[in-house]
């Protein structure tokens, strides 16, 4: 079983340099949930089961959980966005659940809202894998 990885909440090195060897690990497209409530809780546990299906899908996705967004903020910013997303509102990064990330070009290639994503949980996880694929690319050109 492949478990989520869940960086430290109240050890800032520790969940940056875990965070930092997600970034520089295997390749894989990261799912990178925010908080540590009932919601960022259910979203981990459900990208967890999607992980561990058969579904090929899901193959080379890894679920990470940051329950103290604030330690990796500074590189989350560092990070290149996918052209086609809005302006990522920092100030509020708390308003957000789910960043997907790239990690062979370390792009961001979406974000769902937590307002957003108990309407269709399943559509954005697959949405979120699908556009951090298709921006897995060099976005500095």
């Amino acid at each position: 079983m492949i478990e989520p990885i869940i960086l430290s909440k109240t050890d800032a090195t520790s969940a940056n340099n875990v965070f930092n060897n997600a970034l520089t690990n295997e390749p894989a497209t990261l799912m990178l949930v925010i908080g540590d409530n009932a919601q960022s809780n259910g979203a981990v546990q459900k990208l967890s089961s999607f992980i561990n299906s058969d579904d090929h899908f899901y193959n080379g996705v890894i679920a990470l959980q940051a329950p103290n967004i604030s330690f990796i903020l500074d590189t989350l910013k560092g990070l290149k966005v996918s052209p086609r997303l809005d302006d990522i509102d920092w100030d509020s990064i708390d308003s957000y659940l789910i960043i997907s990330i790239s990690n062979v070009f370390n792009n961001i290639g979406n974000v769902v809202l937590s307002s957003k994503y108990d309407n269709r949980s399943t559509y954005y996880i697959e949405k979120s894998i699908m556009l951090a694929m298709a921006y897995d690319q060099n976005l500095n050109q």
